[in-house]
């Protein structure tokens, strides 16, 4: 509360409050965002939903499947949006990247932080489940953005190494998509490798490689009988997200980052996770397209 009070006293509004419900039934807010801790993200959505309220949600979608679910359901019944905040879809590398390469055959992404300390709340399994399900989502997002498909299963293999939260902390995962398109994924908390960096991305198609490094705002391009081309940008999105919502708010369109990207992404990991405890491939698609065959 101390915070949001300082935040009005800085920028102005009607009121700070730490009353959800105060938010809900107030008719003059049109949107909430949602960026609390993760055990809370599937029950403050599905209020708001209820309430009448558009909704800009932080990732993970929710901790669970059955949570992902109840949002995809809730966002049915209400009509209302939701977008799923996914800054890294607007780096602009990654665009490039999608731009030079729109249908990789192939697409590979590392996310390797330094070792989460115990302590913070991201890392507790009640309130953040650990940096695999938190971070890992994001890995999610733009593989399958990359890729340009949905992802009809995962299989997985890693451990709780060494956190102390129980928590499945590396994960080495393979995503089948169609088309026999497919992801590699390797997320973690070892230590941040210094060439690479926390963020590293290669997409691969005949003749051709995308390779991006320097938390993807390094991008060298190759083709053959073609000079390699470099390219730099930057780290983007915070900004081009929320623009994007309050004008798809405006439009009345569908925002182009929307409960479904999150939904995928959030269940990816889920189910990558609980790849690694059945030790099999899990399902993805068919757990939201449920009426549908998975292909096999």
């Amino acid at each position: 509360m101390g915070n949001a009070q300082k935040l009005l006293e800085e920028f102005g509004g009607d009121y700070a409050t730490d009353d959800a419900e105060r938010l809900y039934a107030d008719e003059t807010i049109d949107a909430i965002y949602i960026s609390t801790m993760h055990n809370t993200h599937a029950d403050y959505c599905i209020r708001a939903l209820e309430a009448g309220k558009h909704v800009m949600v932080e990732k993970p979608l929710a901790m669970n499947v059955e949570d992902c679910l109840r949002i995809d359901e809730a966002v049915k019944r209400s009509g209302k949006k939701v977008m799923t905040a996914f800054k890294m879809r607007y780096y602009d590398m990654l665009l490039k990247a999608k731009e030079l390469i729109p249908e990789p055959l192939l697409v590979s992404m590392q996310m390797m932080d330094d070792k989460w300390p115990a302590g913070i709340w991201a890392n507790d399994p009640t309130f953040g489940g650990g940096n695999v399900l938190s971070q890992g989502c994001h890995s999610a997002d733009i593989m399958r953005f990359m890729v340009g498909k949905d992802p009809i299963d995962v299989y997985a293999a890693g451990a709780n190494y060494y956190q102390q939260n129980a928590q499945v902390d590396n994960i080495a995962a393979i995503f089948r998509f169609d088309d026999n398109v497919v992801g590699n994924l390797i997320q973690g908390d070892c230590k941040c490798p210094p060439f690479t960096s926390k963020f590293f991305m290669q997409l691969f198609a005949e003749n051709k490689t995308v390779t991006l490094s320097d938390r993807l705002t390094t991008l060298i391009y190759s083709e053959e009988g073609k000079e390699t081309i470099l390219y730099r940008g930057k780290e983007t999105g915070i900004l081009e997200e929320n623009k994007a919502f309050i004008e798809s708010l405006r439009q009345n369109a569908e925002p182009p980052i929307n409960h479904m990207d999150g939904l995928y992404a959030t269940l990816m990991m889920l189910q990558a996770i609980k790849s690694v405890k059945s030790g099999k491939p899990e399902p993805i698609r068919s757990l939201i397209q449920r009426d549908q065959p998975v292909l096999s």
